[in-house]
């Protein structure tokens, strides 16, 4: 309010407008002074291209008199002697010319007063070869020795010469670099120019109240800078677009097409040609919130997607809000603006904050039992059960070997919670490698490693035709050994155990219960058994840490195994699912993506 105010007085708004135009002034003549240098920087590079040019003619007049004698000699027609030797005209012009030049340039005045010399000399050694040459009595002997020193003579000339343009390439090279750079340097004090004369011309508009005419044409004006606006628009990622309220017409920028994937004034801007260019997903949510906003005139923020034709997911951060124009209607002004970047690491950091904390909360349980150092303790409790057997077991009383073997079994059981919280472990901080993985053969290494459970059991295995997927290998073996311990573990006393082991397609009722978009982009692998199963409420449960739905003695396990798998299956992008009915088994469903999606 105060700066509002201080802009009204007279004095104040006369001040700044003499200010702003001392501003205009110095870079008024600072860019004329820019521009006489490049004026004086192109006339420097013409002159060292013409001075290059005049020494490669001398050069060549030199060359083409050399060749002329020679032939002379040769073949002793007069006609290579005609108008050539006697006639310097071309030369001394050529010499004049570098001399006007090389006025300014000391150092190349002095090259060129050499280079004269040098002429003058050469020719000299033309008269002198001529003369040899024409003597009725000529010395061979002679004539070569003076042709050779011509031919040194000339080389050294060239020499010299080829040094001089070098140079004068080099001086051209550089100020053609210099003239970039002030090139450059003028565009910009020659914007500043602009932008500044541009604000003079915004300051005078909006202080001086004209009638409806001068509005007009300041409007007018104002669209001069709609170039540079979209210019900015395009180079930022944002677009703008109005909306009448009272017309219901509609306007964009030329950038806001572009972010819709098509080039500007593609279509005539209104919302039915744009709804079409917003995601599925999102359409129903956009039009909703604009359209009521275009009633209770609250001002909108919100993110959505756009859908190119290219079918190019854009993410979209929209914000609008309602104002008066000039002739007093509402109007909601918009911009958008491309945060697909944004948004995509902002995923990817809330993802990695979620597994961080997912890690943490796991971790904090597994070392709160790890923590009490029970690794050391449970070997001596074990040595000393061990001592205990071999010495004093047969002189216990029955209830004595009773409570024994129940210490032992307890031990056991420790040691077997201490392997699997080992192994839920490395589920969790583990490489994840992923790697071709034929699971025909994880199956048949899971079998060599329980066969001593399996033939205590007398169990028997059915394996089907099993795929290779892209996988961490010693997490998937874990996956197959928890899964056929646990059938083996939760068996009927009364039934051998059967399990199986069978790669399925999934059906279209699994893949709306699972909510899988495309049902071949994942693997189904399916491991069965006929145990004691369980009831299907607890289908979730059984994967969380340390739940064991059975207590019963007979059945051993801690209460990691499912879970374990369950990490697992997460680590490869996957999901795994159970359906049970007590005493009816048990039927696990993994399903793992073809393609690697970490």
């Amino acid at each position: 309010m105060k700066f509002l105010k201080l802009f009204k007085n007279s004095q104040v708004f006369k001040l700044a407008l003499g200010v702003a135009i001392l501003v205009v002034c110095y870079f008024g003549s600072k860019f004329f002074s820019q521009m006489q240098k490049l004026t004086s920087t192109l006339e420097l590079i013409a002159k060292s291209n013409d001075t290059q040019l005049e020494l490669e003619k001398l050069l060549s007049i030199i060359n083409s008199y050399d060749y002329s004698l020679r032939n002379y000699i040769i073949t002793n027609d007069e006609s290579y002697l005609q108008n050539r030797f006697l006639n310097r005209g071309i030369i001394e012009e050529g010499i004049k010319k570098l001399k006007v030049l090389t006025v300014n340039d000391p150092l190349r005045k002095k090259d060129i007063l050499t280079l004269e010399k040098l002429i003058n000399y050469r020719f000299k050694l033309f008269r002198e070869t001529l003369i040899a040459a024409k003597s009725n009595n000529v010395d061979q002997l002679g004539l070569k020795l003076k042709l050779k020193r011509s031919n040194d003579y000339t080389e050294m000339m060239k020499l010299f010469v080829y040094k001089v343009i070098n140079s004068e390439r080099l001086k051209a090279k550089f100020q053609n670099s210099n003239h970039q750079f002030e090139l450059q340097d003028s565009l910009m004090t020659a914007f500043l120019l602009i932008i500044l004369s541009l604000l003079i011309l915004l300051l005078s508009f909006n202080k001086t109240n004209i009638d409806i005419e001068a509005l007009k044409e300041a409007n007018d004006k104002l669209k001069l800078l709609n170039e540079s606006f979209n210019t900015a628009e395009k180079t930022a990622g944002f677009g703008h677009w109005m909306v009448n309220l009272e017309t219901n017409t509609y306007t964009f920028s030329d950038n806001l097409y572009r972010l819709m994937g098509v080039e500007p004034n593609a279509f005539e801007p209104n919302l039915e040609n744009t709804i079409k260019y917003f995601h599925p997903d999102d359409l129903e949510y956009v039009t909703k919130v604009h359209r009521e906003s275009l009633i209770n005139h609250q001002s909108t923020s919100i993110v959505f997607r756009f859908l190119t034709a290219t079918n190019e997911v854009r993410y979209i951060m929209g914000v609008g809000s309602f104002t008066k124009d000039g002739n007093g209607d509402l109007i909601k002004i918009g911009v958008n603006y491309d945060i697909t970047n944004q948004y995509k690491k902002t995923l990817e950091l809330e993802e990695n904050n979620k597994e961080l904390k997912y890690i943490n909360t796991e971790l904090e349980s597994f070392n709160n039992i790890v923590s009490h150092d029970l690794q050391e303790p449970l070997r001596k409790i074990q040595m000393f059960i061990s001592r205990l057997e071999e010495k004093e077991f047969d002189v216990l009383s029955q209830q004595g070997r009773d409570y024994f073997s129940k210490v032992r079994v307890a031990a056991n059981r420790m040691q077997t919670l201490l392997i699997d919280l080992v192994n839920y472990s490395r589920t969790v901080k583990g490489d994840k490698v992923f790697v071709e993985t034929d699971l025909n053969k994880m199956i048949t290494e899971t079998l060599i490693d329980l066969s001593i459970n399996v033939e205590e059991k007398n169990a028997v295995i059915q394996i089907g035709k099993l795929p290779t997927i892209k996988a961490i290998p010693f997490q998937i073996k874990q996956l197959f050994i928890n899964l056929v311990s646990n059938s083996l573990n939760y068996s009927q006393e009364t039934q051998i155990p059967k399990i199986s082991i069978t790669s399925e397609i999934i059906t279209e009722e699994e893949a709306s219960e699972y909510k899988i978009i495309n049902k071949e982009d994942y693997y189904k692998i399916v491991v069965a058994d006929n145990g004691i199963g369980f009831k299907q409420e607890y289908a979730e449960k059984i994967f969380l840490l340390f739940k064991r739905l059975e207590t019963d003695p007979k059945y051993s396990g801690t209460g990691l195994g499912l879970a374990i798998c369950s990490r697992i299956v997460d680590n490869h992008n996957g999901f795994i699912w159970a359906k049970s009915q007590p005493n009816e088994g048990a039927k696990f469903s993994i399903f793992l993506p073809k393609v690697d999606m970490v």
